[in-house]
């Protein structure tokens, strides 16, 4: 291989270290934003437990108001009042 001339490397060198430099600071951007969205995540994940649990109890209600509703007609008729 030939030597380079020094001004040559030393130009490439600040050059290669100005894009490090650059994608350092784009990385950890890049990190921040993933750090907000594992933040995003978990409240919807939070918000989507309530709401499959607050759907579990809405499903046991109207079965049971139907129950009692069929109850309440065929009671009476069984008993005759």
């Amino acid at each position: 291989m030939m030597p380079m001339p020094e001004s040559g490397t030393s130009e490439k060198l600040d050059r290669i270290e100005a894009t490090l430099e650059k994608l350092g600071s784009e990385i950890s951007s890049l990190g921040d934003k993933v750090g907000k969205l594992d933040g995003d995540v978990r409240i919807i994940n939070d918000r989507v437990d309530t709401y499959q649990k607050a759907s579990t109890q809405v499903v046991n209600l109207a079965f049971s108001l139907i129950v009692a509703a069929t109850l309440a007609i065929i009671i009476p008729i069984i008993f005759g009042r």
